[in-house]
């Protein structure tokens, strides 16, 4: 937990100093496979350090959004469905920053998507497919110091829709 938090501290100083957008790595490609479901959002387990949720929308065309989210005392599942992904003045502040958009890729088992974390910051994050409704990510990176975190969060999937429109001057 203190690792955490010291983590989004040196974050927020830094970011608040460099403000220039850094290009992702991982290519947007079009999502033709079927490894995993893409008509719906993948929630993970609470994470162990910092008790949030992870929260992952993949597009056909390439294009992911992973945000996260702490669980209040309502449901969790209708949490994230109307205060996140229905949340029309969230989604618009994510696409317009950018944070929390970004791009995948699935190289089956393997998945790895990358997101802008904060405005200037991209991470990556790495797993591998145990089937069409669930994932493992094992393996975070933050892409401009190259410094990794272990992680053992396990997605699973909620179909829903509408989901969010994926169109973003940023995700080329």
């Amino acid at each position: 937990m203190v690792k955490k938090i010291y983590l989004i501290i040196v974050i927020l100083l830094l970011t608040s100093c460099d403000t220039k957008l850094r290009n992702l790595t991982i290519e947007k490609i079009p999502y033709l496979g079927s490894e995993l479901r893409i008509d719906g959002y993948y929630h993970s387990n609470i994470d162990s350090e910092g008790n949030i949720i992870g929260v992952a929308v993949f597009y056909r065309d390439g294009f992911c959004i992973h945000t996260w989210v702490t669980p209040t005392n309502q449901d969790t599942l209708n949490y994230i469905e109307n205060d996140i992904l229905l949340n029309d003045a969230y989604i618009n502040k994510m696409m317009k920053d950018p944070s929390h958009i970004g791009v995948f890729q699935i190289m089956y088992p393997n998945i790895q998507f990358e997101v802008w974390e904060f405005r200037s910051w991209p991470f990556t994050y790495y797993g591998s497919i145990s089937n069409d409704t669930t994932f493992i990510i094992n393996k975070r990176k933050i892409n401009t110091s190259g410094k990794t975190y272990q992680e053992n969060l396990t997605y699973r999937f909620k179909q829903f829709s509408p989901k969010p429109d994926s169109t973003s001057v940023y995700v080329k």
